[in-house]
């Protein structure tokens, strides 16, 4: 690994290695510390679905996304493209980024809430917008009665799963926009939970812009309030905070829930089809269907949040 990261410094540039240290915590890429003569930087090997034909299309362009947002004076760390431009360097098969490292916390669901909000309101205030038609594909309960039903998946996940196909199924089609509903979207980060954050030098930062893109503005705001609340009032707050930046308005509708929804419903998928062999592929399983399911016995209680913003 070292040989990889001596590679990954003279690829991008870095400087001269002095010393470097493997970062743990990650969920589906690898990450380095590095220091160079010219600084500190954080080495991202990337992993998750980096064979996949389109992958280095869409990281290039999450990268444009990212870069707008910095010159824009958005708080993350600088990111460091290569001599040509690109996010991406290849060096012997694997596919690195690397940004100036931040030293800083990883906020906890429940704190920074309204730092939180008021961080996309200024990502959103950035990124170019556009009125697109969303285009909602819920599935049927047999389709969740189905994922149940992986070989070798451990007898408790798969009770989990076959006794939440209902509502799994329910939540997804409540939640779904009707036929060629027209909205806003922005250019944005796409994933900023609190794992995607860092609490620095008393101002929140976003960071891993991997997911960046085109984003329903309803969608992701509510997406953010439900990823960093441990309650409805905690929610209420972080819609307050983004409402009062960027001085938007919510429907009192079902739909502005589906972007987390269905962004959960495949990060659910993703484990048990991938993972579900490992632990970490488990638990992960395991927690973001409880989560759903949360989302479905409160899901009133939470629309009628969007009343009082």
């Amino acid at each position: 690994m070292e040989t990889l990261m001596g590679k990954a410094a003279e690829g991008f540039g870095l400087g001269q290695i002095e010393a470097t240290t493997r970062v743990e915590g990650g969920l589906s890429n690898d990450m380095w510390r590095v220091t160079t003569m010219d600084g500190e930087f954080a080495v991202k090997v990337m992993r998750a679905h980096a064979d996949a034909p389109d992958f280095r299309d869409r990281v290039e362009a999450a990268f444009a996304i990212e870069m707008n947002a910095f010159r824009a004076g958005i708080p993350c760390p600088e990111p460091k493209p290569t001599p040509e431009g690109h996010a991406l360097l290849r060096v012997d098969g694997n596919l690195l980024r690397v940004h100036r490292w931040c030293e800083g916390i990883i906020p906890s669901p429940g704190g920074h809430l309204d730092n939180a909000g008021d961080l996309l309101a200024k990502i959103h205030r950035a990124g170019g917008h556009r009125v697109r038609t969303l285009d909602d594909q819920p599935r049927e309960i047999g389709t969740w009665a189905a994922l149940a039903e992986q070989p070798g998946l451990p007898l408790l996940l798969a009770d989990q799963l076959r006794s939440a196909a209902a509502q799994l199924a329910r939540l997804e089609a409540v939640t779904a926009a009707s036929p060629d509903l027209e909205t806003t979207y922005v250019d944005s980060h796409g994933d900023l939970d609190p794992k995607n954050t860092l609490f620095a030098s008393g101002r929140l930062l976003a960071v891993d812009w991997d997911a960046a893109g085109a984003r329903p503005i309803a969608r992701e705001a509510v997406t953010l309030a439900l990823d960093w609340a441990e309650n409805v009032e905690d929610f209420r707050r972080v819609l307050t905070a983004y409402a009062i930046s960027s001085g938007t308005t919510f429907p009192t509708e079902t739909w502005v829930f589906g972007g987390w929804v269905e962004a959960l419903s495949g990060w659910l998928t993703y484990n048990v089809e991938q993972r579900a062999d490992t632990d970490l592929g488990l638990r992960e399983a395991s927690g973001t269907c409880a989560r759903l399911l949360a989302l479905h016995d409160a899901l009133d209680e939470h629309v009628s949040v969007l009343d009082t913003i």
